[in-house]
């Protein structure tokens, strides 16, 4: 198994990272949003 230059160890965890932002501010807005009851349809 070859080991990763630092340059694609960078990347590799810029990609992680923002992944896991990601994951953590669409688990934060579905916690902070109110539930949804039924939608309401405007004509």
């Amino acid at each position: 198994m070859r080991h990763l230059t630092k340059q694609e160890q960078l990347v590799l965890c810029a990609i992680i990272g923002l992944l896991l932002v990601g994951w953590a501010v669409k688990t934060w807005r579905l916690a902070q949003s109110p539930p949804v009851v039924g939608a309401q349809v405007e004509e």
